[in-house]
């Protein structure tokens, strides 16, 4: 099976949002309740200790960016299209080539072939397919393949 595909910035979240899943299993939600924890640590600091304003404002400025740290391991998607613009993504097309051997990909400037034991995590949403190997993130947009490809997909990435 081949097909022609690019990378728009909602794949590229979602790739990336199922390589750190895969990646940390589960890590997400004990890293925000973590920050989280330690925003409220810093707010109960301000409303139980007595000193300077200026030492207030601060406390509750580090109370402000741990929330904030906490909010992105929650909603991982947005933090992750940040990076879309720098990835070197924008514009380029790839070909594909999948069996039952493994699979590979030439794009502008580069080309890889992965076999299926050497992929290391693979994850599926709505939006892609993931598959790491040799180093890399390969994400397969869904909307480039049809109900029979997306089967295939699956079958060869359980052979991993």
């Amino acid at each position: 099976m081949q097909f022609d595909y690019e990378i728009p910035i909602a794949e590229y979240a979602a790739g990336q949002v199922l390589y750190h899943k895969a990646r940390s299993k589960g890590v997400f939600v004990q890293q925000a309740l973590l920050w989280i924890s330690l925003g409220v640590f810093f707010v109960l600091l301000v409303g139980f200790r007595w000193g300077a304003d200026w030492l207030r404002i601060l406390l509750l400025l580090f109370a402000a960016y741990f929330f904030y740290l906490g909010i992105t391991y929650l909603l991982p998607t947005r933090y992750c299209r940040r990076y879309y613009p720098n990835s070197g993504l924008v514009g380029k097309n790839y070909h594909a080539e999948l069996d039952e051997n493994g699979f590979s990909v030439s794009g502008d400037a580069c080309s890889w072939r992965v076999l299926w034991p050497e992929v290391r995590l693979k994850g599926e949403d709505n939006l892609v397919f993931m598959f790491t190997g040799k180093g890399t993130v390969f994400i397969f947009g869904k909307k480039y393949l049809n109900n029979e490809q997306q089967k295939a997909v699956r079958l060869f990435g359980s052979l991993s």
